[in-house]
């Protein structure tokens, strides 16, 4: 994991959608989306909500 993806899983932790994360990081809401489909690939999982129960 990279720690762009580190500080995104922690967005995303705390309830922000990918809108939010994007306007976070000062980034494309497509830039935002990608980061997270590289984590749910990474850790094997198909939805937010399995990415942020693997990871509470």
């Amino acid at each position: 994991m990279t720690s762009r993806e580190r500080d995104v899983l922690n967005l995303l932790l705390r309830g922000f959608t990918n809108k939010q994360i994007a306007g976070h990081f000062q980034i494309s809401a497509y830039t935002a989306r990608d980061h997270v489909s590289s984590l749910l690939k990474k850790n094997n999982v198909r939805s937010r909500g399995e990415l942020m129960a693997l990871h509470r």
